[in-house]
This record gives C-alpha cells, sequence and structure tokens, in this order.
C-alpha cells in the first residue's frame, strides 16, 4: 500500500496506477489540506486507474472518530469506539459505520482502517485508550460488527485491527516490540474473541499487529509471523478477506530492516503490506514483485472488483444527519460514575462557574487531539453566563496548577476536563488542591475513565471518552439536567469501580 506526501499524486504514482503496478493507497494527514482538495487528489488516483483500464485502487485511511481522525475541516466528527462501548447501543455502532463510510467516499476513500478490536484490558496502556470499545470481549464483538456491517452495507472495507490484538500492552509498537505472554486458551476466550466475532460478520480486512504473542509464534511478531497470519487467520478462523499490515516504518517491525520486514510480511501471508511513511516506495514495489502470490493477487483483484464506482457529493460530508447521529451516540455516552447530589445543576444568575480544561496533545502517533479545541466552556456558557474558562497545559510543571487554583477560588462551581490526568502529576495536584480548600470539584475524563485513580475522593465524577464538539454538548446537557447520564462504564478502574457488564 503506497504513501506519498502532498496534496497531489505525483507522476510516477499516476503512471503506476495505470500500467497496475499499484493497486492500493494508504492516505494521511498531510495530503489533506481540504475536503475539496482531498476528493481532487482520490479522483486523480481513480482516473489514472480507468485510464490503464483498471480496476479501482483500494484507497484508505484512518478514519475512526474519536481519537484519530484523518479527514477532518467539517467532516463529521463523531464520537470513537470507548464512547459506543458506554453507550451500549449496536444499533448507534451500526449508524457510526454509514456516517464514515459515506463521508469517505464522498472524500473518495473505499477502505477504512476502522474499527480497533483491541480489549482496553490494560490500564495502562495509553496507545489503545479510547479508541477500544472496552474491556468486554462479548461487547467489542457485538459493537464492532455492528459497526463493520454499518461501513460496508455503503460500500468501504473495513478493516479490523490489530490482530491479534494489542490491548494487554505497555509498550507502544511504533516505538519498540511489545510482547503478550498469555496463553492460547486465555488469547481464545480475550483478544481472539472480538475478531471471531468480525470475520463471521464479514469484514473485508484485518490489519496485523505488529506485537510478539509468545503463546502463538516465540520468536516473530504477528506481522511477520507464518503461524499467526497463515496458520491462525487464514487456516484455522478461516478469514479470506485482505490482510493487511500495520504500518512498516514503525519501529517495531522497521528495526527488522525495510526490505527483510517487507519480504517477512509478504512470506508469512500478507496481502497488503502498508508501507507507511517509508522512502523509494516505487523502487520497493518493483524489488517485491516476485513475492507476490496468486491467492494474494486474486484476493485483491475481487476486492478492487466490488468497490463503487460512483461517489457521493462532497456536501453528504457533516450534513445534519450525521451531525445528528453523533450527538446521539455522545448524548447515550456519559457515563456518570459518582455523585454525591450535586447533579443536575441548579445555578442562580449570580452563581460564578469556572470550567478548566487541559489543552490536547496527541498523547501517541495514532491520535489528532492536538488539532481539537475543548469547547466545554462555551457549551456551559450556552446554559450560564457567568463563566470564566482557564486552560492547563499536558504535563505542565506541578507549580502551573497553582494560577489556576487561585483564578477559580471564588468560583461557587468548579468544573475540571481532565485528560489522563493518571499520568499527569500537575492535573491530579490541581484537582486534589482544590478539595482540600473545601471547593469540591467536579471532574469529567476527557480520555480515559482512569484518571480517578489520581484523586479517588473526588465526589462528583464523569466520564465522557472524548473532546470532540458533541462530546462536549452532550456533557453539558447531562451536567444541566437536560439529559440523564445514560453511559454504562465499559471498562473497570482498577480498585475503585468494576466495569459494568
Amino acid at each position: 500500500m503506497h504513501s506519498f506526501r502532498g496534496f497531489t499524486p505525483p507522476p510516477a504514482v499516476l503512471e503506476g496506477v495505470r500500467r497496475g503496478d499499484i493497486a492500493a493507497f494508504c492516505l494521511f494527514a498531510y495530503n489533506f489540506e481540504s475536503l475539496a482538495q482531498f476528493r481532487e487528489l482520490t479522483m486523480r488516483l481513480h482516473q489514472a486507474a480507468r485510464e490503464g483500464g483498471c480496476p479501482p485502487p483500494l484507497i484508505g485511511t484512518d478514519q475512526e472518530g474519536g481519537q484519530l481522525m484523518a479527514i477532518t475541516g467539517g467532516a463529521t466528527e463523531l464520537p470513537g469506539n470507548m464512547a459506543l462501548g458506554a453507550a451500549r447501543s449496536p444499533e448507534l455502532a451500526r449508524l457510526a459505520g454509514r456516517v464514515l463510510a459515506r463521508e469517505l467516499l464522498a472524500a473518495g476513500c473505499n477502505l477504512n482502517f476502522a474499527p480497533v478490536l483491541d480489549l482496553n484490558n490494560n490500564p495502562d496502556n495509553i496507545a489503545t485508550g479510547i479508541r477500544s470499545f472496552g474491556a468486554d470481549p462479548a461487547l467489542a464483538g457485538e459493537l464492532g460488527s455492528a459497526l463493520i456491517a454499518g461501513m460496508q452495507a455503503e460500500g468501504v472495507i473495513a478493516t479490523a485491527k490489530h490482530f491479534p490484538g494489542h490491548g494487554d500492552t505497555l509498550v507502544d509498537s511504533h516505538f519498540d516490540v511489545p510482547v503478550i505472554n498469555k496463553s492460547l486458551s486465555e488469547m481464545e476466550s480475550l483478544e481472539l474473541y472480538p475478531f471471531r466475532k468480525a470475520i463471521a460478520a464479514g469484514v473485508g480486512g484485518v490489519m496485523s499487529a505488529h506485537i510478539r504473542f509468545s503463546a502463538l509464534d516465540a520468536e516473530s511478531i504477528a506481522t511477520v509471523s507464518r503461524p499467526i497470519l497463515t496458520g491462525l487467520l487464514r487456516e484455522k478462523m478461516g478469514f479470506d478477506g485482505l490482510i493487511l499490515t500495520d504500518a512498516m516504518d514503525m519501529q517495531a517491525v522497521n528495526r527488522m530492516g525495510t526490505r527483510a520486514s517487507i519480504r517477512a510480511a509478504l512470506q508469512a501471508g500478507a496481502d497488503l503490506v502498508l508501507l507507511g511513511h517509508l522512502p523509494e516506495q516505487i523502487e520497493l514495489t518493483a524489488e517485491m514483485r516476485p513475492l507476490y502470490n496468486a491467492a494474494s493477487l486474486e484476493r485483491i483483484a475481487r476486492a478492487r472488483a466490488a468497490l463503487p464506482q460512483t461517489h457521493p457529493a462532497l456536501d453528504v460530508i457533516g450534513c445534519a444527519e450525521h451531525r445528528q447521529i453523533a450527538q446521539a451516540i455522545a448524548d447515550a455516552s456519559i457515563t456518570l460514575v459518582r455523585d454525591n447530589n450535586r447533579l443536575p445543576l441548579r445555578p442562580t444568575p449570580e452563581t460564578k462557574i469556572a470550567v478548566i480544561a487541559v489543552r490536547p496533545v496527541n498523547l501517541t502517533p495514532a491520535d489528532t487531539s492536538s488539532d481539537v479545541q475543548i469547547n466545554l466552556a462555551a457549551a456551559i456558557r450556552a446554559r450560564h453566563t457567568r463563566v470564566i474558562a482557564l486552560e492547563m497545559p499536558y504535563s505542565a510543571p506541578v507549580e502551573a496548577a497553582a494560577p489556576l487554583i487561585n483564578a477559580a477560588q471564588d468560583a461557587d462551581i468548579i468544573i475540571i476536563g481532565t485528560i489522563a490526568a493518571d499520568r499527569d502529576p500537575a492535573q491530579a495536584a490541581l484537582v486534589r488542591e482544590l478539595q482540600t480548600r473545601g471547593k469540591t470539584p467536579i471532574v469529567v475524563a476527557l480520555r480515559t475513565p482512569y484518571d480517578l485513580r489520581a484523586f479517588p475522593q473526588i465526589e462528583t465524577y464523569l466520564c465522557a471518552y472524548g473532546i470532540r464538539p458533541a462530546t462536549m454538548e452532550a456533557v453539558a446537557r447531562v451536567l444541566f439536567g437536560e439529559i440523564p447520564a445514560r453511559g454504562v462504564l465499559p471498562c473497570p478502574i482498577p480498585g475503585i469501580e468494576p466495569a459494568r457488564l
């Protein structure tokens, strides 16, 4: 799967498509300037295929919703998987898949690297987090299958990732090799279960993980493991769709060497090797062509032949119907973990509310959060005029909490939106010092639910599972009693709260 920098396809890439040498692409945020420009880019790729008498190329991107969205600039900002996990609605998951697919097709894409089926069964795994539906394999399997069905009904190939499961790790495979030492029976009941459900639901693609699973292959990571990709996924699990690798420039696999790792992935049984940000991709493709096998080529041809030949108008992207679905998901996801009769808020005109939010950053390479402006204060100000908005950088020095504490000292109500506060001493210090001063802040965890571990005495604690506008509106609706908090905790907070199954 090829990629390239810039807002237009290079001439050599277009010629490769015409000749039939390049059949698949992975596009990134650096290919996106505007929706119109992005569609023009993809249409040039489609046109080159037609000029060469070829079927449409496979054009994929990471459009998960929530934390990771390659296409923005007016696209519907859907809450992510953990919000769907809290909402517990297969119908909302199906609608999310439908929205993602319709907007991708309008942009010219026909393959989505989603959904994530990794379980969020390790609270210290920052790489998975809210990209997961939760800790329960049955929930992930049910909601993932529904999202796949919605996406593929609209003509976009879904990709279940990261096989056989990235959830129970402490290492991010962008940087090093994670190792999972579970037994095969444990993996069957946990990690593998959602993938089996996805295969039964007819998922078109499965993406490998750059992780070593000792019980399956003691030597090689899954991406270059024939026992895992061919023996387990193809033969034992009966998957006959496209096997894709995760990006081959990631350190967990690229440490083998570029050519050695690509060769090993093809020999292990991968159909599509995602070259990611690697240089010299046309040359690499020519070198590896002798390793192509007939079964993979047939699967790729079959997938391309079934792709839609037409694309919706751009105005479907971000349309009112899609925004309403995003809001419905957000409204159903907000989870009230605990409350001491603080909610709903009933401020008088004189009540002063301080809203403190953490400035979002990309906590992993698979993250587009830094492009989002958190508008929680604006959503609250729409309901009450006396609101002051304060912001705190992520991972600031602990001393950075002091001016915020002083600024909020005379507020009657303090609402704090935290991001991974269990990993950030400054956020923890802010909340704890306000508690010490008797301010009893209301805390809204804007990412994973685990922030409560940093300040377990907090009395009113909500989980939002995201920072995008629909979610901030839903938080405000819950705070002011306009809607109930209907979300159900999709993963336990160790030592504090169990998951609600």
